[in-house]
């Protein structure tokens, strides 16, 4: 009688801890997908926003403190990142990438010299309408002075 119940109350033991693995087991999963979601989601987003065309998620795993380190690859670029399952957030922290930053510069050279040029030409036209409000009209003064 005793081993029978000694053994019923093993048997219950065995399955509460394979319950507890298996929902454990379920929740990183969950946690693991989600982190993947939020890596690729800032990747696409924020960090190459419209340029990005290559983006895949290669790895999550617990990197301690309940934070999720993050692998991917971006644009044939190996990039890590941490997600916090708590505030649901992705960080990559601080990253100096040459190309990045090269692409950045090249891209506000190119904004400068569109405004440069945006400018001129409005200053030109400014000028040719100052011109026009100066000349006299059928032997009449400009439109500014009260002849």
């Amino acid at each position: 009688m005793k081993k029978s119940r000694f053994r019923s109350m093993i048997q219950s033991l065995v399955a509460v801890l394979f319950m507890t693995a298996f929902v454990v087991s379920c929740a990183s999963d969950k946690t693991r997908n989600r982190a993947k979601e939020m890596a690729a989601k800032y990747w696409q987003d924020k960090a190459y926003p419209g340029k990005s065309y290559d983006v895949q998620v290669v790895d999550a795993e617990e990197a301690g403190d309940g934070m999720w380190r993050v692998k991917g690859m971006i644009d044939g670029e190996t990039r890590v990142g941490l997600f916090n399952p708590e505030t649901e957030s992705f960080t990559e922290g601080f990253y100096t990438m040459a190309k990045e930053k090269e692409r950045r510069v090249a891209e506000l050279e190119q904004e400068v010299k569109y405004w440069k040029e945006k400018s001129e030409t409005l200053e030109k036209e400014n000028f040719k309408l100052k011109v026009k409000l100066n000349m006299p009209v059928d032997g009449k003064a400009g439109a500014d002075s009260n002849h």
